[in-house]
């Protein structure tokens, strides 16, 4: 009887210390597996605005540029200069056009003179002709001299008219030539602000070359990209409220007046243009803006954007079920700079949401939650 007591109590022993040791196994496991952080996914309703930076520019740029080749003699402006309509900014000097209006003034003078000469011909001409169909018709001369002097007086009313064509061509070629010359000399035709001069006195400029540009800056532009998720979701009319870093962060009201219907192809953002009024011309072009635009409230899983993890063509996020991490495929309905409103298959309020340690987890890894 003792012996089997003994028995007992060694099998007992064997059997304590195989459940030590699993235990141990159990918690080793535990312990070694990789820690995360977690959240409880809720079911939120928030108002969520896009947010995109971009650079300012006045919303309307009209650039000039040299209607002739020459040397460029004046300059009336510099970059940052404001200019009003009609204002002469550049004056180039067109040797070639100066030339062609002396010499189209010198056919004009000339065919001027061409048509006093014709005049007094056909005043002579009229006045034989005259004389010569009297005595003819008293046959007191030939038909042959009647017939000269009639065909003088025909040639003379030709040589005048082609005289006074000769005029109107060489008037239009002055006018042609002056237009031309008028051109050398720059002005604007709209009222705003000189950028992109890179000109200096002297430099000789071809037809065609830039010169400046002036830019409207009574209303500046912000072109920024937005996701495909959530491009419709914004339309012409949408607000924004716009920070520019020059003016310390000073948030101004903008609004959506162009959205691309057309992704770029290199970025796979859609370009949308945002207004902002500028009546006192604190805004510039080449400051730099922060937008928020109001994509409006989204009912439905709010998630820290953190969360979310590129693998391949998809984004995924992880939660944690029975100590394992689980990867979820998910899609972005809304979003804004730390916020989006996601689906997923699997994906539930109430859900743990790995929000530390996504980024080096691997599906159906076995984790534990740290706080």
């Amino acid at each position: 009887m003792k012996l089997y007591n003994k028995k007992i109590v060694a099998a007992l022993a064997i059997l304590a210390m195989f459940a030590i040791s699993c235990g141990k196994k159990k918690q080793a496991a535990v312990n070694n597996a990789r820690p995360v952080k977690v959240q409880v996914i809720g079911q939120n309703s928030i108002s969520l605005g896009y947010t995109a930076s971009g650079t300012l520019k006045g919303i309307e740029e009209v650039p000039y540029t040299a209607t002739s080749s020459g040397e460029i003699v004046v300059i009336n402006a510099k970059n940052g200069d404001s200019v009003r309509a009609g204002q002469v900014i550049v004056s180039i000097d067109n040797q070639a056009a100066r030339s062609n209006v002396a010499s189209a003034a010198s056919n004009v003078n000339t065919a001027s003179s061409n048509i006093s000469s014709a005049a007094a011909t056909l005043e002579e001409a009229r006045i034989n002709y005259e004389k010569y169909s009297m005595l003819y018709n008293k046959r007191l001369v030939t038909e042959t001299d009647y017939l000269k002097a009639k065909t003088n007086y025909d040639a003379a009313r030709a040589q005048l008219n082609a005289s006074k064509n000769s005029l109107s061509s060489a008037r239009a070629a002055l006018d042609s030539a002056n237009d031309t010359n008028r051109k050398s000399v720059i002005k604007t035709n709209t009222m705003g602000t000189i950028a992109n001069m890179k000109l200096e006195l002297h430099q000789q400029t071809s037809a065609g070359s830039a010169l400046f540009t002036v830019v409207n800056e009574s209303e500046m532009q912000l072109e920024v990209g937005v996701s495909p998720e959530v491009i419709n979701k914004i339309h012409v009319g949408t607000q924004a409220k716009v920070k520019i870093d020059e003016l310390q962060g000073e948030e101004l009201a903008g609004t959506v007046y162009e959205a691309s219907a057309a992704a770029n192809s290199a970025t796979r953002q859609f370009i949308v243009k945002i207004k902002i009024p500028n009546p006192e011309r604190r805004l510039k072009s080449g400051m730099y803006g922060t937008a928020s635009i109001d994509t409006g409230a989204e009912n439905g899983l709010i998630i820290p954007k953190k969360a979310i993890v590129v693998r391949g063509v998809e984004q995924v996020v992880y939660i944690v079920q029975n100590g394992k991490a689980i990867a979820i495929p998910i899609k972005i309905t809304n979003q804004n700079q730390e916020m989006a409103a996601v689906t997923g298959n699997g994906l539930t309020a109430g859900a743990e949401l790995i929000i530390d340690g996504q980024n080096v987890v691997q599906a159906n890894e076995t984790v534990r939650k740290v706080q």
